[in-house]
């Protein structure tokens, strides 16, 4: 039998109610925001409302207004015109998901204003909720050689944090303790941050360290206000070419770099320039093809080599930096200010300057950095003057060489080669203020210097400067090379530098090859390194081995490693993976034999395990040997307070979220390992990007039926820092599988609305007169409604058992009789 069901209300595709919901607004299927929108009905025989567009709204979107018509402006200017999109702008349309509580608007490329990629407007950011922060780290262990009493070691780490509005409060310091050293504890840093997004900058007061571009890091305790690179969008980051060129007609224009296309485009007849290309490690020249639309191409190539130096043309780098010079072995605290600048000209051309004051020391840089087709190279010289106390002043300069090239062809990365010199009475502005200390306050000055460091007469004499060596040459390398498929490929590094005054030379190295047979990765690596115990040079060569157990992606790895250096020889046997469902269990046991020549054979067995727990990261480890025993213990983790209570994490970055889903304890946070809402339906996800686009994920499978998401996905694009506050909205309630019958016996018709005594909607019947819904009371009646005539409704009273919620998956099962 058929049932005349009034489907009118789905004609018009899914039915939407008017009023303002707060949706996630997608343009292009790219997110770029989330706020409310209203929605009301277009007309008086519509039965679907639609989304109501106004002026900021457009803005909001980035579509142009060029072609709206004067008439269409002004309503567009009060409270919108809520109608399809393509009679407001003559294009495009609006797609609304309830069920992701999201917004598409779909619009062609030629009616959107021009954004960079991967932008969010800086009006959008979110800089989050007022909250307190506090990240932890301890570490303590206890080790013994046989037959001592051994020692006791403890320490902790402690970043605390406090966020109002744009402003963000962080204080750095330690704790450690030791039997024979007692206990110590010590302020790193305090210092209060906020981002300046029309200057795409942040400004710092307190204690902090500049960027190092053009001079040396200096740590300093003052005011600074720097560019922050992490503003700008993804595209406009870093260094990459603007490609220009011409198209004869509408053309296709596609971008290739070692084999793979990084960007395609369409660009109308005439020039064009595409200037938001995403910067791509050390670069690779560029093969740009032009496909006309006859089919016709053309193409020609952009060098494209890049290092730290080198910025986009047109773009602007600095910083401003003035206070105390910050280091807590000197006596004095000098006063210190730089400044620094940096703009890209050109395709080809970076430059480059600063300048540095202190008192007793000046310093002026100026450098140029190239994009050249055999390589990116940048040169800078530094002038410092540097008066000294008893020893007058002293001039020198700096000269520094930078160079980087990747070549495809040979699959050969050039990662950087770089060669410094300065001459005698050249000093960084490090070295300069801790000179000056020492020279005014001898051995008083602090534990950078021994005895040795003051003549009999008790005046300083500064060529004995211990850990303030004066540096005349520094060179060092690193390259890569990628053999043909099924060779491996290769690194060396190297790393030299000499000093005034000694015939000293510090020179490093490390070598290796890299391959996998099928499962098995192996390694062989040659390294010089100082032996920190002899304070002598070591030559070290290692042959490694490592294989999965299975083929399962969470197989245990069995490794192996031989190492020989000077009168030592070593082999370890391990075994580490991890386990549990979200891999939050994770394992290692080690087993090695070293034997030196003149101490014998030493055995060592080594055990360890960390437990990443919905609350904290906790850690374990022993080891034994033939000389020692050695047991420790880790304890790390994030703590986040604020207006509607605490929330304990495993780990915590800069920039977080607090993620609210009221009665949704236990479900999963998908795109981040181990997070779970805890008992009160909140969670801490422990690291965003700042100014990006990030999404959050809430995986319903495994909650009662008796709770419904709302929606299980939202974006967010904080500031630096801060602690956004994500709501998920559900439904909470007592979830029935119904089977409802007619008083004549056939089952409720197909569609039939059902809702409660109040009105609130709880569902629709589906085939066989059956319906899952979720209703508010323990019992009640319910109306279902299948048309607007008489005898095309019906009501029911009900009352559901006595038993326990649910299982999880599982619903209340209720059969009803509807008169």
């Amino acid at each position: 039998m058929r049932f005349q069901v009034d489907a009118t209300r789905y004609s018009q595709g899914n039915p939407i109610d008017p009023g303002t919901y707060r949706l996630d607004i997608y343009l292009n299927n790219r997110w770029i925001g989330r706020q409310e929108m209203r929605f009301a009905l277009p007309n008086a025989l519509s039965r679907t409302a639609l989304p109501c567009i106004d002026l900021t709204l457009l803005d909001y979107l980035g579509i142009k207004s060029d072609n709206v018509s004067e008439q269409t402006l002004r309503a567009l200017q009060g409270e919108g015109i809520c109608a399809p999109l393509t009679e407001i702008i003559g294009t495009g349309e609006a797609v609304y998901d309830g069920g992701q509580q999201r917004i598409d608007f779909n619009v062609p490329q030629a009616s959107l204003k021009r954004r960079a990629r991967g932008s969010v407007d800086p009006k959008y950011w979110d800089n989050g909720i007022t909250a307190a922060t506090l990240k932890y780290d301890y570490t303590g262990y206890h080790s013994a050689s046989h037959g001592s009493a051994g020692e006791t070691y403890h320490y902790l780490s402690l970043l605390g944090g406090f966020n109002w509005q744009e402003w963000r409060l962080r204080y750095r310091s330690s704790l450690n303790h030791s039997g024979d050293n007692g206990t110590r504890y010590q302020k790193i840093a305090t210092y209060v941050e906020r981002a300046i997004p029309p200057l795409n900058s942040k400004l710092t007061v307190g204690e902090s360290t500049t960027d190092g571009q053009v001079f040396d890091s200096v740590s300093y305790r003052g005011v600074a206000l720097t560019s922050d690179d992490r503003m700008y969008a993804d595209s406009l980051r870093g260094y990459a070419p603007v490609v220009r060129g011409v198209a004869k007609s509408n053309a296709r224009v596609t971008i290739n770099q070692m084999g793979r296309t990084i960007y395609e485009t369409t660009v109308p007849p005439g020039p064009f320039a595409i200037d938001d290309l995403y910067p791509t490690g050390q670069g690779g020249d560029l093969y740009v093809t032009i496909t006309e639309a006859d089919g016709t191409e053309s193409s020609f190539t952009v060098s494209y080599a890049t290092i730290a130096e080198l910025l986009r043309p047109g773009m602007t780098r600095y910083t401003l930096m003035a206070g105390q010079f910050r280091d807590n072995s000197m006596h004095d605290k000098p006063a210190i200010a730089l400044g620094t600048l940096r703009h890209g000209f050109s395709n080809i051309i970076t430059g480059y300057s600063g300048l540095t004051a202190a008192e007793g020391y000046y310093a002026a840089a100026m450098g140029l950095a190239f994009n050249t087709p055999v390589g990116a190279l940048a040169t800078d010289i530094t002038q410092a003057h540097t008066r000294l106390p008893g020893k007058g002043a002293e001039q020198g300069q700096s000269i520094r060489l930078t160079y980087a090239k990747t070549v495809p062809q040979t699959n050969t990365n050039l990662t950087l080669a770089s060669y410094h010199y300065s001459t005698r009475g050249y000093y960084s502005p490090a070295e300069a203020m801790r000179a000056r200390d020492y020279l005014k306050y001898g051995n008083n000055a602090g534990a950078f210097y021994d005895d040795s460091a003051v003549l009999d007469d008790g005046t300083a004499n500064y060529s004995y400067l211990r850990g303030m060596q004066h540096r005349r040459n520094r060179a060092q390398i690193t390259i890569t090379q990628g053999l043909p498929e099924g060779y491996g490929s290769f690194y060396a590094s190297a790393n030299t530098q000499n000093y005034w005054g000694t015939q000293k030379r510090d020179t490093d190295f490390q070598l290796g090859y890299n391959n996998q047979y099928k499962s098995v990765s192996y390694n062989i690596s040659a390294n010089r390194m100082r032996n920190t115990s002899s304070g002598n040079w070591d030559n070290q060569i290692t042959l490694s081995f490592s294989v999965p157990l299975s083929s399962a992606s969470s197989s245990p790895r069995l490794s192996t490693s031989y190492t020989q250096k000077r009168h030592t020889h070593s082999l370890q046997t391990g075994l580490s993976g991890s386990a549990g469902e979200n891999n939050q269990y994770n394992y290692g046991a080690y087993v090695s034999s070293e034997r030196a020549d003149n101490s014998g054979r030493n055995n060592t067995l080594s055990l360890n395990a960390t437990w990443l727990s919905p609350y904290a990261t906790v850690g374990g480890s022993y080891t034994k040997s033939s000389d020692y025993d050695q047991y420790g213990a880790s304890l790390s983790g994030g703590i986040v307070a604020y207006h509607d209570g605490v929330v304990l994490s495993p780990e915590l970055g800069e920039t977080i979220a607090v993620v609210e889903a009221r009665n949704a304890a236990g479900a999963r946070v998908t795109n981040y390992t181990g997070v779970h809402l805890n008992g009160s339906g909140r969670a801490v996800v422990p690291y965003l990007n700042p100014y990006r686009m990030n999404e959050v994920e809430i995986d319903p499978k495994g909650l009662s039926t008796d709770t419904e998401l709302k929606s299980t996905s939202q974006n967010t694009a904080p500031t630096a820092g801060s602690v956004a506050l994500m709501v998920f909205e559900t439904t909470s309630g007592y979830s029935v599988l119904l089977d409802g019958k007619q008083t004549n016996g056939k089952p409720l018709p197909f569609g039939a609305a059902l809702e409660e005594e109040d009105g609130n909607a709880v569902g629709y019947v589906a085939q066989g007169g059956q319906a899952l819904i979720r209703v508010t009371h323990h019992k009640g009646q319910l109306r279902a409604t299948w048309g607007e005539g008489p005898g095309e409704s019906c009501r029911f009273r009900y009352q559901l058992p006595q038993t326990a919620a649910p299982e999880k998956g599982d619903y209340r099962r209720l059969e009803v009789i509807c008169k």
